[in-house]
């Protein structure tokens, strides 16, 4: 069996709704990570700085014009971790949204074309992942 050969025809209707669909679903998707990313930067802000400053500042020493290497900041990396999550997140449902704008746009000017889908393109416009 070549099921991966076989192909079957949708109208173009129904596939503007299945992008309607995605774009729906990407768009709550990018929402969620928008406000996940407000939450993680402002637990950045509260929580997340740590600054390392040297000791000798205190001190009245050659060594305590250093200014340029007095101090380290840092972001902590479970924080920074999680902020990378979100940008990624957000870039990929993003880009998934115009994506499926685009098929939108172009299935909605002709709704009575049928086109056949083999089983990428079925989950392209149906599948959950």
């Amino acid at each position: 069996m070549k099921r991966n050969d076989w192909t079957f025809d949708y109208t173009a209707a129904r596939l503007a709704e299945a992008a309607q669909g995605k774009i729906t679903h990407h768009e709550s998707r990018v929402a969620f990570w928008r406000d996940k990313r407000e939450d993680v930067l402002g637990r950045i802000r509260t929580e997340g700085i740590e600054i390392d400053e040297k000791i000798v500042l205190g001190y009245q020493t050659p060594k305590a014009q250093d200014w340029e290497r007095a101090n380290r900041i840092t972001i902590r990396d479970d924080l920074r971790t999680q902020l990378d999550e979100c940008h990624s997140k957000l870039r990929s449902h993003t880009e998934l949204v115009a994506q499926y704008r685009g098929w939108l746009s172009m299935l909605a000017a002709n709704p009575e074309a049928r086109l056949p889908l083999d089983v990428e393109d079925w989950r392209f416009f149906f599948g959950t992942a």
